[in-house]
């Protein structure tokens, strides 16, 4: 059975870290800004279908299709950089001010 030991998983954390934190700043706010939008979307989805079919498992199955697309079209949510970006600080791969530059953009975004 294959199976990533923990430190590749961590390698491929920080190196995603120094890859977020190289962005540009309209990259990061344009990819916030959507990402925002569409989970945005997705709840409104959600509670719609729930509260029209009255079954709240209906919402639960709509909500992560958000999620989903935000993955595959590569956006950025601010929780995710709050956790993978200061592991690249930590492993002194990026400088404390291009966390901040990070964090910030993508919160405005």
């Amino acid at each position: 059975m294959d199976y990533t030991t923990p430190d590749a998983v961590l390698d491929g954390l920080v190196n995603a870290g120094v890859k977020k934190s190289g962005l540009g700043a309209q990259d990061l706010l344009v990819r916030g800004a959507l990402s925002g939008a569409i989970l945005g979307v997705a709840t409104t989805l959600a509670f719609t279908a729930a509260l029209q079919t009255k079954i709240g498992l209906v919402g639960a199955l709509v909500f992560p299709v958000g999620f989903v697309m935000i993955v595959l079209l590569g956006l950025e949510l601010v929780t995710g950089n709050f956790a993978v970006v200061p592991l690249a600080f930590l492993e002194r791969r990026v400088s404390l001010p291009a966390v901040g530059r990070n964090w910030t953009l993508v919160f405005i975004g």
